[in-house]
C-alpha cells in the first residue's frame, strides 16, 4: 500500500470576509488527501476570524491562526511554514479558488520532475491561472517551465531571467504565490519570504530559490481562478518601492552583469509609463537606448507582447487605494 504524503493548503487572510469561506472551501475540496489547511488570519477587522472560527468548528483539517498586528503577506506566509506539519505546502490567496485536482497534479509534477531531472535540487511548481478583474475583463496568465519531459528553467539562469529580462527558453510567465506549491524543506532552505517585502515578495522568492538551484516547473492549465481584489498593499507606487528593494536587495546579481543602473532606470521608466506619462516615458526611454542601445532594445522586445498584460496591471494598479 503506498502512502502518499500530508499536503499542506496555506492561505493568508486579510479583512477578506466575503471570499475566505470560498477560498478555503476551494481548499478543502482538493481531491489530494491527507490534507491540511492551514489558515493565517494577518489582523484583520472585519468578519474574516468568526468566519475562519466557525469553519475551523466544523472542519477539522482546518487550522487557523492570528497575527495580532498587521504584518503582510510574506509575514502570514512565513506563519504558515511555521505550523505547517505537511511535506508539501500549496499557497492559495483569501479571494481566489483553485480547481480539485491542482494540489495533486502539482505533486505529482514535482516527483515526477525530481526523479527525472531535478538531480536532487529543489524544485517548485506554479499553474497558470485565470486572472479576474474588477472591470469584468479575465486573462489566462501562464507560468515557467510548462514544457513537460523536459529540463525546466532552473539556477541561476533564471535569477538572470527576474532580474534582468535575459532571455531564458521556456521562462516566460509569472510565478505567483496563489499558484504555487513545493515541499516543506524546500520553502525551509531558502528561508520563506522576506517579511519586510508587502509586495514583490514573490519575486525575491524567486530569485532566491534560483540562486540556491531550484528549478522552476509549470502546468499550463490554468488550474487557478485568481481575482484581483483591490487593497491598500496594492498601488502603482507601492509595486514600485518594492520592486526597487528587490533590485537593491540582489545587486550583487546585477554587478556583476554590469546592469544594476540600467536595471533601476528601466523599472523607472516603466513605472513613469505605467502612470501614463507617455512624454516622459519617450525621454527616459531615448535617454536609456542612447546609453545602453542593445539592453533596451532587448527589454522592449520583450514588452511588447505583454502590452495587454501590462496595460491591465497598470488599470488594476491605478485604481487601487
Amino acid at each position: 500500500m503506498i502512502v502518499r504524503p500530508l499536503v499542506t493548503c496555506g492561505v493568508t487572510a486579510f479583512n477578506a470576509a466575503e471570499t475566505i469561506e470560498r477560498a478555503v472551501r476551494s481548499a478543502l475540496a482538493q481531491t489530494w488527501r491527507p490534507l491540511e489547511v492551514v489558515v493565517v488570519d494577518d489582523a484583520s477587522t472585519d468578519a474574516t476570524p468568526r468566519i475562519l472560527a466557525a469553519l475551523a468548528e466544523r472542519h477539522p483539517e482546518v487550522r487557523v491562526f492570528r497575527i495580532e498586528h498587521n504584518s503582510g503577506v510574506g509575514a502570514a506566509r512565513n506563519r504558515i511554514l511555521g505550523e505547517a506539519d505537511g511535506e508539501f505546502v500549496a499557497f492559495f490567496d483569501d479571494d481566489d479558488e483553485s480547481l480539485p485536482d491542482r494540489v495533486e497534479r502539482q505533486v505529482q509534477r514535482i516527483t515526477d520532475y525530481e526523479r527525472e531531472f531535478a538531480g536532487g535540487q529543489p524544485v517548485v511548481c506554479h499553474t497558470a491561472r485565470r486572472v479576474l478583474y474588477p472591470d469584468g475583463n479575465e486573462r489566462i496568465q501562464g507560468t515557467m517551465g510548462e514544457a513537460e519531459g523536459a529540463a525546466a528553467p532552473a539556477g541561476v539562469a533564471v535569477a538572470h531571467r527576474v532580474l534582468m529580462g535575459t532571455p531564458l527558453k521556456d521562462a516566460y510567465g509569472a510565478c505567483a504565490t496563489c499558484s504555487q506549491c513545493a515541499r516543506l524543506s524546500t520553502y525551509r532552505t531558502v528561508g520563506g519570504f522576506d517579511p519586510g517585502l508587502r509586495r514583490s515578495e514573490d519575486t525575491d522568492f524567486s530569485i532566491r530559490l534560483a540562486l540556491k538551484g531550484g528549478h522552476f516547473v509549470g502546468i499550463a492549465a490554468p488550474l487557478v481562478t485568481q481575482t484581483m481584489t483591490r487593497t491598500s498593499d496594492k498601488s502603482l507606487r507601492l509595486e514600485h518601492e518594492s520592486l526597487m528593494r528587490v533590485l537593491e536587495k540582489h545587486r550583487s546579481v546585477l554587478d556583476a552583469e554590469g546592469q544594476y543602473d540600467f536595471c533601476r532606470a528601466w523599472a523607472g521608466a516603466k513605472q513613469v509609463w505605467l502612470e501614463g506619462r507617455h512624454a516622459a516615458f519617450a525621454l527616459r526611454l531615448l535617454s536609456l537606448a542612447a546609453g545602453h542601445p542593445f539592453l533596451t532594445f532587448r527589454r522592449l522586445s520583450q514588452a511588447t507582447p505583454h502590452v495587454g498584460l501590462n496595460m491591465a496591471f497598470r488599470r488594476f494598479h491605478g485604481g487601487a487605494h
